[in-house]
């Protein structure tokens, strides 16, 4: 074995040793305990009813049964893993323990080589993927939201960063690896998306300060780098894009709480004195970010260019963090989705991960191996303690939300009920959808049902027609038969199904398909994604010369 496969295989042992047993300290027990909210079985809901994703929208077996279009609005590309691994083990609490050590894996290997690739230092590169992964604020993440597609989203980060970088260092070629990471994001999290262009921003204001961007012809080919990755993403996203615009556009729907940004900011005083503390529900930075404010009020002033703007960027986010920005202008905007202003912290966590890292292998340059695994070995023990106590501390909160264990877990996420995406409508009748009652000319009755992932079945007998609301939520895409034979349904004051039923048997069918607007978007995607692969692996290069000369 060579040292570069032996240096791999260690490194790889090493992060997945720490990945299990960060998910062993998420669920001692084999348990979820839904603490902060009932998000867990949202995100199970969304992982388990991907089984038809690619025919319908809909899978009638989840969501409580009433059709709820959550996949139209929230993108499932990056749960998809999860899902085979779900049907694998035929159990979605072990699956999802196996997941979260996939994706906490995935966080370090990403870390480490991204790293690796910015630096070209090994030993930056794991103390960053260390620092980054068993982060403060991914502990509140992972253990108290427990908000799935945000954190998986922090494996495509250090890429997003790592290319962006690279392009406006002159190094345009790598705008696809851009566009990779940035459409990873948007499919996975689009408000991590969002947060994550702000970021960039300040970043292309900055390279003014370098001396490669002292020309025209780097801002023309920089211009150019971004055209064509904005028109990519585009293209590639718009199979989650249009669908959900669609529908909107269609008929109203519920959005996700509308809150006030500014009392949801953090107060700087309360954010300093909580990151003292390890209890990951004040959503602070924790003491390791706390530490590297005083790293960079040392070394920033006499330190490399690159690591100066990382420092000022940790810094911005920081600020943005907290209310001493004046949210409240922006509050009446598209901003508001982004609900809490303290998701910069992810932000702040990543670039001050970048910036300590970078001073502890500067420190350790030109010092002895064994100097260096010291400074290894207490780091990761540094981390690892601010995980375990703060873990420990969310698993020891009395009186959960509910306990999710192999055996209830099944019931608990079919059942379960929730509103985000409901059609406006619908929010007065909700329990009487959530409860399943059905009303036959006005008058409220609790019929049988069936269902399966693609459909939604009722058996029903009257001597004469009826006026037949059915609790299944009316969107775009509806189809309902009766006897086989296909009706044309109405939207009723509930915003669910309303059907005139025929004289005798009525065997109703009640499926959901893609529109042909989603099918095209879709097809486009694909098309895109096809195209992005071709420019990684051409790098970076429509023409078909480099492939032709290299073979």
């Amino acid at each position: 074995m060579s040292n570069k496969a032996l240096k791999r295989t260690i490194l790889g042992t090493i992060f997945l040793v720490l990945s299990i047993l960060y998910t062993i300290l998420f669920s001692p027990h084999a348990t979820i305990r839904l603490l902060d909210s009932y998000d867990m079985l949202f995100h199970l809901n969304r992982v388990n009813s991907l089984g038809n994703i690619l025919v319908s929208p809909v899978n009638f077996n989840y969501w409580d049964h009433v059709g709820n279009f959550t996949s139209v609005f929230y993108p499932w590309l990056t749960l998809t893993p999860g899902y085979f691994i779900f049907k694998l083990v035929s159990d979605p609490i072990i699956g999802f323990l196996i997941f979260l050590t996939l994706i906490t894996f995935l966080t370090f290997v990403s870390s480490y080589y991204f790293m690796s690739k910015f630096s070209k230092d090994t030993l930056q590169a794991f103390l960053f993927s260390i620092i980054y992964t068993l982060s403060f604020f991914r502990v509140a993440s992972v253990f108290y939201r427990v908000g799935l597609a945000e954190y998986i989203s922090y494996i495509f980060i250090p890429l997003i960063f790592y290319s962006f970088a690279e392009i406006l260092s002159g190094k345009f070629n790598k705008w696809p690896l851009f566009v990779l990471g940035l459409t990873l994001t948007i499919l996975t999290h689009p408000l991590t998306a969002f947060i994550t262009v702000i970021m960039l921003i300040p970043l292309v204001f900055f390279v003014l300060f370098s001396k490669v961007s002292h020309s025209f012809k780097y801002w023309g080919q920089l211009i150019l780098a971004g055209l064509q990755s904005i028109v990519l993403v585009i293209i590639i996203s718009c199979g989650f894009i249009l669908p959900m615009v669609e529908q909107k556009r269609a008929l109203a729907t519920n959005r996700p709480a509308l809150l006030n940004l500014a009392q949801m900011a953090q107060k700087p005083v309360d954010l300093f004195n909580n990151a003292l503390h390890t209890d990951v529900r004040s959503y602070s930075i924790g003491i390791i970010s706390l530490l590297t404010i005083a790293v960079i009020l040392i070394f920033i002033w006499k330190d490399k260019l690159k690591y100066q703007i990382v420092a000022i960027e940790g810094l911005i986010a920081l600020f943005l963090s907290t209310n001493i920005f004046p949210w409240h202008f922006v509050q009446n905007t598209f901003f508001n989705l982004m609900q809490f202003p303290w998701r910069f912290l992810n932000m702040v966590t990543f670039f001050f991960a970048i910036y300590l890292s970078h001073i502890l292998a500067k420190l350790m340059k030109n010092r002895s191996s064994l100097t260096k695994l010291s400074v290894l070995i207490l780091t990761t023990i540094a981390c690892g303690s601010q995980v375990y106590l703060s873990g420990t501390k969310v698993n020891s909160q009395p009186a959960p939300f509910a306990i999710v264990n192999s055996k209830n877990a099944d019931q608990k996420i079919k059942n379960f009920h929730q509103e985000d995406y409901y059609p406006l409508q619908s929010l007065p009748y909700s329990n009487e959808i959530k409860n399943h009652k059905f009303i036959v000319n006005g008058k409220k009755e609790k019929l049988p049902f069936t269902t399966t992932q693609n459909s939604y079945l009722v058996k029903y007998y009257s001597k004469d027609p009826v006026k037949l609301d059915i609790p299944v939520l009316f969107y775009k895409g509806l189809d309902v038969s009766i006897n086989n034979e296909t009706i044309s349904p109405k939207i009723s004051k509930r915003g669910t199904i309303q059907i005139k039923t025929q004289q005798g048997q009525n065997n109703i069918q009640i499926k959901y398909h893609y529109t042909r607007i989603a099918i095209i978007s879709m097809s486009i995607s694909l098309v895109g994604i096809v195209i992005l692969i071709w420019l990684l692996v051409n790098n970076g290069r429509w023409s078909f010369r480099k492939l032709i000369k290299d073979s």
